[in-house]
């Protein structure tokens, strides 16, 4: 297999390197930050509130206590928490964050702005991500910022990792459960007055996930733990920022993975084909460097370079003792490019911010069949190009308006491609507890390489995808600390691309999502949150006159968040989860014609429970959470069973 090649970014490793190892000649002058200056959100922040752009669409924020509260290791399993997105493992054996009815590859995935998403499907594996790096986890939805480029028709997840601005420490996370599963980190942070670097070690391994014991043993699934579902996975993580003057910032961060994992196979319980798949060799690494800096009070440059690329080997296996290979493919993702931004700050009048985004996406890979001497060969690259300008204004925290509008240009070998996105936003705080929010937007999607070139599916012909949105939200303060939040949604896509029964690519026609988000949360008592959400989806597909709902898509989803610390320190954690009402197809022939036949997937419920104790102040935690408490038998795919009851016990410290 390819190994990652960090020749590729010299100039990158070495302006990293630079911004890390400059940041240790501190300067004794303390400095002020100013929010303009951080370059890790790429909308624009003034202040300490939220911006307007995020106060007038449905945006959440995870903070770093959110994320330790859920006791998760992985980015996956914290997103699942999150209104209106549904987190489903399939055939791929990998989680796919889906949001109000769109699939993972229509959500734009960012590590502190620099886009994550595969050059080859579109999509992102949020397992890779370990959650002892995260700092806060922004989700925007909706009519979202013309600044993060074409797509995200889903919506746009931006993983801001940690930073330390305290004096030296070291913490770290270590964690056991049955299966030999094993999750650990070790993280040294330190800061000064003009600096501040963070770095990080985690590993994660298992040999799979325990079965439910109401599981009934089938062919091609026996015993107590799920079958080649195994992982192991290794990241570090090294981040930096030098502030040269109060005007002038740098800074840089760098992440490698190095992973291997099986693909769990079909029961035999349905039609899905048993097939016995692994990524036995994974290697990721993303590379960024910025500078931000203050040319007067009222103009800001903010602007990174970045380089993300993924080496996978993917293997087929003829028997399920994976010795024998039936085939394997070779390939590297890459996708690098810089992101820059002009801001004029217009003080009482608004804030324009004009954004220039050039990227180079390419897809390499090589197909061997065991018993041919022909190997399949693709090696395609496109570039994609972004002009973007947005205008915020907020009047004394009453009402505020954003109106953004962007050009794109998607250049490959069959030609070009022009279109365009905009966003139009406001809200307005009609009393002191109450804030109406809504919006519309135009976004568009361009074909990934795979889906224009690959020589078994591609298809040349493909246009862009381009999608409607209009959402009306309303924040109500309903006394007692309880806040009760809903947004209703309206999106039409068309053009969607999808393999067609012959599985070639096309843009088969016009999907419909409309919905609704709600949640209540309530912190009466300074000791005890609670939190309770609920998300309608209706999906179809429309086909002149025949309306189909699209499968894996629960029109119901019901959420309970309850936390209480006890007066000796101890907390509890309780998530309940609750997924109804989801369909699926299979293709079966009637009279000689295939026909599609729909099938529901069974509803289930899903309880997680925490308790943690401090047993040393702030320096030793000690844990143990149990996920589906219950012991549920569940599949969000066919032929897929889920994992059942798991316990784990850890420790968190911190010296």
């Amino acid at each position: 297999m390819n190994q990652i090649n960090l020749s590729r970014t010299p100039l990158r490793v070495s302006l990293l390197s630079i911004a890390i190892f400059a940041s240790f000649n501190a300067m004794a002058d303390d400095i002020e930050r100013d929010p303009l200056l951080n370059i890790q959100e790429v909308i624009v922040v003034k202040g300490q509130s939220a911006s307007a752009v995020e106060s007038s669409m449905t945006h959440w924020s995870l903070s770093r206590a959110d994320i330790e509260a859920s006791g998760a290791q992985s980015l996956d399993k914290v997103l699942k928490t999150v209104p209106g997105i549904y987190v489903r493992v399939g055939g791929q054996g990998t989680p796919r964050v889906d949001i109000r009815g769109f699939k993972s590859r229509h959500v734009i995935y960012l590590i502190n702005g620099v886009p994550a998403n595969s050059a080859e499907d579109g999509q992102f594996d949020p397992s890779v991500v370990p959650t002892a790096l995260i700092e806060s986890i922004e989700v925007s939805v909706g009519p979202s910022s013309v600044l993060y480029g074409p797509g995200g028709a889903g919506g746009v997840i931006n993983i801001i990792t940690r930073e330390d601005d305290m004096e030296a420490n070291v913490s770290g996370n270590l964690e056991f459960s049955e299966n030999d599963t094993m999750n650990g980190s070790l993280n040294l942070a330190g800061s000064s007055s003009n600096w501040q670097g963070f770095m990080s070690y985690n590993h994660q391994e298992t040999d799979g996930f325990p079965m439910s014991s109401d599981y009934e043993d089938t062919d091609d699934q026996s015993g107590d733990t799920r079958l080649n579902a195994d992982k192991t996975l290794d990241n570090v993580y090294a981040q930096g920022s030098y502030f040269a003057s109060d005007d002038t910032t740098l800074t840089g961060n760098i992440s490698y993975n190095s992973a291997e994992w099986g693909k769990p196979s079909a029961d035999g319980t349905g039609t899905k084909k048993v097939k016995y798949e692994r990524i036995d060799d994974f290697d990721s690494l993303v590379v960024q460097v910025g500078v931000a800096h203050k040319f007067s009070p009222s103009l800001i440059f903010r602007g990174y370079v970045y380089h993300n690329e993924s080496n996978t080997l993917d293997v087929t296996y003829k028997k399920s003792d994976y010795e024998d290979i039936k085939s394997s493919e070779d390939s590297t993702s890459t996708v690098q490019g810089a992101n820059l931004q002009l801001v004029k700050d217009l003080f009482d009048y608004g804030i324009f911010t004009t954004s220039l985004i050039s990227e180079q996406q390419g897809w390499e890979s090589s197909s061997i069949t065991s018993g041919s001497d022909i190997s399949d060969l693709f090696d395609e690259q496109a570039w994609l190009h972004t002009l973007a300008a947005e205008y915020q204004y907020q009047s004394d925290d009453l009402y505020g308006i954003t109106l953004g509008l962007s050009a794109h240009n998607h250049e490959q070998d069959r030609g070009n491609d022009d279109n365009y996105s905009g966003q139009l936003s406001g809200y307005w705080n009609v009393a002191d507890n109450s804030k109406v929010h809504a919006g519309v937007a135009r976004k568009v999607r361009f074909p990934l390489l795979t889906n224009l070139y690959s020589q078994s599916s591609g298809n040349e012909d493909l246009k862009p995808e381009e999608s409607a949105h209009f959402e009306l939200g309303l924040k109500q303060g309903l006394g007692y600390q309880t806040e009760f939040d809903v947004t209703g949604f309206y999106t039409e896509a068309d053009d969607y691309i999808a393999k067609d029964d012959d599985s070639i690519y096309q843009n088969l026609g016009d999907y419909k999502f409309k919905g609704v988000d709600l949640s209540i949360k309530n912190q009466y008592f300074d000791d005890l949150m609670l939190t309770v959400s609920y998300s309608y989806l209706d999906s179809e597909s429309s086909d002149e006159d025949d309306m189909t709902e699209l499968e894996y898509r629960p029109k119901h989803q019901y959420r309970f968040q309850g936390q209480y610390q006890f007066d000796i320190g101890l907390k509890v954690n309780l998530d309940i989860e609750h997924i109804a009402d989801q369909v699926f197809y299979t293709s079966e022939k009637v009279s000689g014609t295939k026909v599609s036949l729909q099938n529901d997937v069974d509803n289930y419920t899903l309880i997680d429970l925490g308790l943690s104790q401090p047993i040393m102040g702030d320096n030793l935690e000690a844990y143990i959470r149990a996920t589906n408490l219950l012991d549920e038998n569940y599949y969000q795919s066919e032929a897929l069973p889920q994992a059942g009851r798991q316990v784990f016990v850890g420790i968190n410290w911190q010296l």
